[in-house]
């Protein structure tokens, strides 16, 4: 089986990075060293507290000095992948403001998704149900929003480490609105995440690529428990026509440095990308 979208683009030609994976450095040069790997697509990152690469509470200045940076950039912006806060930590109408500021980034910066978290990282008292009900109201609220200005909202669900943090609440949130699947998130749960995509493809908008093992979402690519040949077979086998994006967001890198972690993993999974469009069993990681 050829393992091609059915658009016709490869995953190769699909696979973009985030600039989540130079965190350390300012929004221009991190997308200078992801231009210079070759890529021609990102995402880009409004997490708070974790990547300001644009900001998260949608400061305007902030905004429109991000917009001629990105342009400048030559890069086709994927998604901003932004925590503007969760609909079960804070007030609706302050998140609801942010993301209409970040709706009209994402508008003006040509970005088509807008990624919003499933929940917060913080535990709470109050019962599970009625947060995932408020984050299902205030995000359904959100994509009203993002319709407006031609962008969809999409939820980041299952995350390892928030409210919705199981394949079944993500299903949960996912009957509302289409979902980001990160490969991370899903292994570090102890689930194979070709196994947990193919029934939930129709429901999946975005895929983030990070390796992982049972309890940690943060290894390097090649150096977790992920067959990303068997991943992206499975992916393309149901359909899948979307990006996938590298966010490699690590602890304990095995490489020197981040330069050559992120390389290295874009070379690993074009391999893989290979490796599945003919059909061949993933090789050993040296």
């Amino acid at each position: 089986m050829s393992v091609v979208a059915p658009m016709g683009r490869t995953i190769a030609e699909r696979l973009g990075v985030s600039t989540v994976c130079f965190r350390q450095l300012e929004l221009a040069p991190a997308l200078e060293r992801i231009a210079a790997l070759g890529a021609r697509a990102v995402d880009l990152v409004a997490l708070r507290g974790l990547c300001e690469h644009i900001s998260p509470d949608g400061d305007p200045h902030q905004l429109r000095a991000a917009v001629a940076t990105v342009r400048a950039s030559g890069l086709t912006p994927l998604a901003l992948n932004a925590d503007p806060q969760s609909f079960d930590e804070q007030d609706p109408a302050v998140v609801l403001d942010r993301v209409e500021r970040l709706a009209e980034f994402c508008a003006t910066v040509g970005a088509p998704l807008l990624i919003l978290p499933g929940g917060a990282l913080e535990p709470r008292t109050d019962d599970e149900s009625s947060r995932l009900a408020r984050v299902v109201e205030g995000s359904r609220r959100a994509e009203v929003i993002g319709l407006r200005y031609g962008v969809q909202v999409v939820i980041e669900a299952p995350h390892y480490l928030r409210l919705a943090c199981t394949l079944e609440q993500a299903d949960q949130l996912g009957a509302h609105l289409p979902l980001v699947f990160d490969t991370s998130h899903v292994a570090a749960g102890g689930v194979d995440p070709a196994e947990a995509f193919t029934p939930r493809a129709h429901q999946v908008a975005h895929v983030q690529l990070r390796d992982a093992v049972a309890g940690d979402i943060r290894r390097a690519i090649g150096h977790g428990s992920i067959d990303f040949t068997r991943f992206f077979d499975a992916c393309e086998s149901a359909g899948y026509e979307g990006a996938y994006v590298m966010e490699l967001e690590t602890r304990n890198s095995p490489y020197a440095s981040k330069d050559d972690e992120v390389a290295a993993a874009r070379e690993a999974l074009l391999r893989a990308a290979t490796d599945a469009a003919s059909g061949q069993e993933p090789k050993e990681t040296p």
